[in-house]
């Protein structure tokens, strides 16, 4: 939602900043995880500016269940 634009009151270089810190990595137990998803999250939102109804899907868990176990399979099931 950040890469979308906030929607908030949120200025653009706040947002900016905070998709970095997510998108830069870290490192603990789910970091992978995080960064994985922070930059799955800004690909979806530069897709889903082409088909606006695609960001409703944000608010379905079995959609972004399917979606992610679809890009992170045994890693997921695994943890």
């Amino acid at each position: 939602m950040l890469a979308r634009g906030s929607e908030y009151g949120m200025d653009d270089g706040e947002a900016t900043d905070r998709i970095k810190a997510w998108t830069d990595g870290a490192e603990g137990e789910y970091a992978d995880f995080a960064t994985a998803g922070a930059r799955e999250g800004v690909a979806f939102a530069t897709e889903a500016a082409h088909f606006p109804h695609l960001f409703d899907k944000l608010n379905d868990p079995a959609w972004l269940f399917s979606r992610f176990t679809a890009g992170h399979a045994e890693q997921a099931v695994a943890g």
